[in-house]
């Protein structure tokens, strides 16, 4: 069974200015860039995302929602104000990852365009995050130290056992 984390970065949540870097795609963290900044503010399409309190539960919820209807399996839903990760299984080992993936990110942002009554517009960064939970010991540190020490809203299949 494929467990992964997803990641889904609120749209320009983390920008070139950022005092701890930034990531560019094929070529890693970079260190801060004011100039790269200013030509991001001119090429957007929207403004940046903060994810307040009533969004980071809506997303957890619609998340859990989502899972369900899918036959996937939500372990843990954890927020900040910049993103949301999303631990999630499925059993049809013939669905892909990007479809688990896509599914969720898509399904999420119309559900925060119907919420706030704001559409077309960009809820998440172009790229997500997602990694492969490779054994029990990495799923045990996901659910025990790494998504319960985020300070937004959380969600915890366990808290329902």
């Amino acid at each position: 069974m494929p467990v992964y984390l997803f990641t889904f970065h609120a749209y320009r949540s983390w920008g070139p200015d950022h005092p701890r870097g930034y990531v560019r795609r094929n070529e890693g963290i970079l260190p801060p860039d004011q100039e790269m900044a200013q030509h991001y503010d001119r090429d957007a399409t929207h403004p940046p995302v903060i994810f307040d309190e009533a969004m980071q539960n809506h997303l957890i919820e619609q998340s859990r929602e989502i899972c369900n209807r899918r036959n996937f399996r939500l372990h843990y839903a954890a927020t900040e104000t910049t993103h949301i990760h999303v631990l999630v299984s499925w059993n049809e080992t013939e669905i892909q990852w990007k479809t688990v993936h896509d599914t969720l990110k898509r399904l999420l942002g119309l559900s925060l365009a119907k919420q706030t009554a704001i559409s077309g517009r960009q809820w998440f960064a172009r790229k997500g995050s997602r990694k492969r939970v490779s054994d029990d010991e990495h799923f045990e540190h996901l659910m025990t130290h790494y998504l319960p020490g985020h300070s937004g809203s959380c969600w915890s299949e366990r808290d329902f056992d």
